[in-house]
């Protein structure tokens, strides 16, 4: 009787099974013997040297690119030929163009490169009626600024002088307000807010045009809580605090079509005349 044939692991087939540190050393071995075999195989070592030679041709083509990438930035940094000749504005309505370029301050004959853009983007918007401002270098010999200018929300009297303000609430100055741009009065008790009363008029101002298609020549704010609209037929409309601006402009658009020459609508549920 024989006994039935036991399948043992093969440990040069599957690896050693153990931490057995003689094992481990010669498996390495049995490897290492393998790979010399396989590299004196001319197949294998013409393979290697192809995939060598492909190897190297990526290597010696990005380091051109990088030396081609390099002389080309030391050129447009240094040569006159990529130099400031001339500095572009767009966008100014009312601002001069060489104020904005005075005010840029970019050398002529300046190298693009060497020009900082951020810097000058910051110079320009110290321009009191610059809203926005965008700095770009344009190739091979040119600044492009672009503008966009503040526009005016109110005109409001400061010391005489006519005073243009934003819907942010920046006074920019003294100037001419385009036509249809509402005069602002504003008390004693509401001078000191002045920045946040314009921005609440900002949202008065969109739901009266927008709601109730109602044009804006004058308001009056004695205090925050007292707005005073006056339409451009002349009639006037009590708006009171800002706040349910939409609710107030549609119960404005349902009164507007009674008779009558003051309107209160500080309280949108109950709107009354006199």
């Amino acid at each position: 009787m024989t006994d039935d044939p036991v399948d043992r692991p093969d440990p040069e087939r599957e690896g050693p099974l153990t931490d057995d540190p003689d094992r481990h050393r010669d498996a390495a071995a049995v490897r290492e013997s393998d790979e010399r075999v396989r590299h004196s195989d001319p197949a294998v070592r013409a393979r290697l040297r192809r995939r060598r030679r492909r190897t190297n041709r990526i290597y010696i083509g990005l380091g051109v690119a990088l030396v081609v990438i390099l002389i080309a930035y030391i050129a447009m940094y240094f040569l006159p030929v990529f130099a400031v000749r001339e500095v572009n504005v767009n966008g100014p309505q009312t601002i001069p163009g060489e104020v904005v370029v005075e005010r840029a301050a970019v050398a002529p004959g300046t190298p693009l490169l060497q020009v900082d853009t951020h810097a000058v983007a910051r110079r320009v918007a110290g321009i009191p009626r610059v809203d926005q401002v965008t700095v770009t270098r344009d190739y091979p010999s040119a600044l492009r600024i672009e503008l966009v200018e503040r526009t005016a929300l109110v005109v409001v009297d400061v010391d005489g002088a006519q005073h243009l303000v934003d819907a942010q609430g920046i006074d920019f100055g003294e100037g001419e307000a385009p036509p249809g741009t509402p005069l602002l009065t504003v008390g004693e008790n509401a001078q000191s807010n002045l920045p946040g009363i314009v921005r609440d008029l900002a949202t008065v101002f969109d739901a009266v045009r927008g709601t109730a298609g109602q044009e804006i020549t004058a308001v009056e704010v004695d205090t925050p809580a007292s707005i005073v609209l006056t339409l451009g037929d002349g009639r006037i409309v009590e708006w009171g605090a800002a706040g349910r601006d939409q609710e107030k402009a549609i119960a404005l658009q349902m009164v507007l079509e009674q008779p009558g020459e003051t309107w209160n609508v500080s309280n949108p549920a109950l709107p009354t005349s006199r």
